[in-house]
């Protein structure tokens, strides 16, 4: 199991390091207003492939998981969700096309500009659906590598291809060669998973029905899901349709590389939270069990994006100009703000998946929609009161509401709360960040005089951290270290307790 995770981690890397070097060659190539108006057509995609979908690939990993082990029923399965998810994609298409072409200021009169881009993108919403779904059949049948490497070859052709569309044919060819490379990828995939796993296309799409009513709870379930997931979606696009709107295209390109490198900092956690986390809370463990879980497991990851959030919040603006170009850099002053979203994100995702763990479904859609919906109402006044930080402000509101709204739910269902380690941690990472923000807001970061008083203020947090450390926590960090340092380490520690005596 440690191999096959390690081994997923890894193409994880791999995926963050394609998805910024695609961002990077197209900041350079099309200047923060290029890069805008593509962020807002990509988002409107992922919308409509995550809301049209009806959330049928995540119940299909479900259901083909538990076929694993029984070739022909698994086909079956196959083959239904593989019928299922083919028609809504086209049905998706034709919805969309059809509201754009009749109603070409559905979004708003100033973003009628982006309809030519985004009936082009619309072209590739059935194959990113099946897309999806291949990686969710590899993972059903227990190739959990041969999933990620799928999704990551997919990606790394859709990235290429976005390059080569630029340089043909400017935005336009972004998703001319995109979908061209999106349709070619899913029939390559079919072969390969179909290949790999010997499955075959000769199910009705009854049995999709059939197996809904012998499963009730499995239609409420993804319902509940769908909504939360719908949420979301649709909270994260209007996030980029405000900023495009009321503050133009080249805010709305900053907006998109402060959400990309956010997003970044938690990447790694995700797959922690889904390849760790998730099956433990979602096992038959009791109660406090999952509460221990819980709890160890947001300490652990607070520690890591303290560190993370810290290196972005000290350097933004380098990092801003290494992963995009100088024109973003108008974006450093407010990219902290977007590290403290994904903190809070990150904190509020782990107790929204313990609602789950613990079957409350309902409770885990109320507390997001709730949340998000809230969102959706501050952004308008947010963004123009306090510009891009705005936005930050509006989706870290949604999440503060929606893990209020949890705990509350977990407290009173269950007698779960959020213990004082946690509690303190989190404080930590919030002052840490806001430290490096406004210590050095005046002081240039790559001077001698800047480069050493970052410096030293990292090192004071690292140990403040050291020192907040439990025990299994430091045993944990020190078998990372190489063996001499772990030897050296030692001995220090040998000669300071015989130093003296009381130790």
């Amino acid at each position: 199991m440690s191999r096959v995770l390690l081994s997923i981690g890894a193409v994880q890397l791999l995926v963050m390091i394609v998805a910024l070097v695609r961002a990077k060659v197209l900041a350079l190539l099309l200047g923060p207003a290029g890069y805008g108006v593509i962020s807002t057509v990509d988002q409107t995609v992922v919308s409509l492939v995550q809301l049209g979908a009806f959330s049928m690939p995540f119940t299909a990993l479900k259901f083909m998981a538990r076929e694993y082990g029984h070739p022909e029923a698994f086909a079956k399965e196959f083959a239904t969700f593989f019928a299922a998810i083919g028609a809504c994609g086209l049905l998706t298409v034709l919805l969309s096309a059809g509201v754009l072409t009749w109603y070409p200021g559905v979004f708003g009169s100033d973003l009628i500009v982006l309809r030519p881009y985004l009936l082009l993108a619309l072209l590739g919403v059935p194959a990113a659906m099946l897309h999806i779904l291949f990686v969710h059949t590899l993972a059903a049948a227990q190739r959990g590598t041969s999933s990620a490497w799928l999704n990551m070859l997919v990606l790394m052709a859709l990235a290429v291809a976005s390059v080569i569309g630029v340089v043909v044919a400017g935005i336009r060819g972004v998703y001319l060669f995109t979908v061209g490379a999106g349709v070619l990828s899913a029939i390559v995939g079919l072969r390969y998973i179909m290949g790999q796993l010997r499955l075959t296309m000769h199910a009705s799409p009854s049995v999709l029905l059939t197996a809904f009513r012998k499963n009730p709870e499995i239609v409420k379930y993804s319902f509940l899901v769908y909504s939360a997931l719908a949420a979301y979606s649709l909270t994260m696009l209007a996030t980029r349709y405000f900023v495009f709107a009321g503050l133009g295209a080249a805010q709305a390109g900053l907006l998109q590389a402060l959400i990309g490198i956010g997003l970044t900092v938690g990447a790694m956690l995700n797959s922690m939270n889904t390849l760790y986390f998730v099956p433990v809370i979602n096992s038959r463990l009791p109660v406090p069990e999952k509460e221990k879980a819980a709890n160890l497991f947001a300490r652990r990851i607070l520690l890591l994006l303290i560190v993370g959030g810290l290196g972005v919040s000290l350097f933004p603006g380098t990092l801003l100009k290494l992963l995009f170009s100088h024109e973003f850099l108008p974006g450093a002053g407010v990219l902290f703000a977007f590290v403290i979203w994904q903190l809070i994100y990150q904190m509020a995702n782990v107790y929204l998946q313990l609602l789950i763990g613990l079957d409350e479904v309902a409770a885990y859609a109320i507390a997001t929609c709730v949340g998000y919906g809230i969102a959706s109402v501050l952004f308008p006044s947010f963004i123009s009161r306090f510009g891009l930080a705005g936005a930050a402000m509006a989706l870290s509101c949604a999440l503060v509401i929606s893990a209020v709204v949890a705990l509350g739910r977990l407290r009173w269902r269950f007698n779960v709360s959020v213990d004082g380690g946690v509690v303190a941690r989190f404080c930590f990472g919030l002052l840490v960040i806001l430290g490096a923000r406004f210590a050095f807001r005046h002081t240039a970061e790559l001077t001698v005089s800047g480069v050493a008083l970052r410096g030293a203020f990292a090192l004071a947090v690292a140990l403040v951290l050291w020192l907040t450390l439990a025990s299994d926590e430091r045993r944990f960090l020190l078998s990372r270290l190489p063996q001499s340092a772990r030897l050296r380490f030692a001995v220090s520690r040998s000669r300071s307790e015989d130093d003296d005596p009381t130790a």
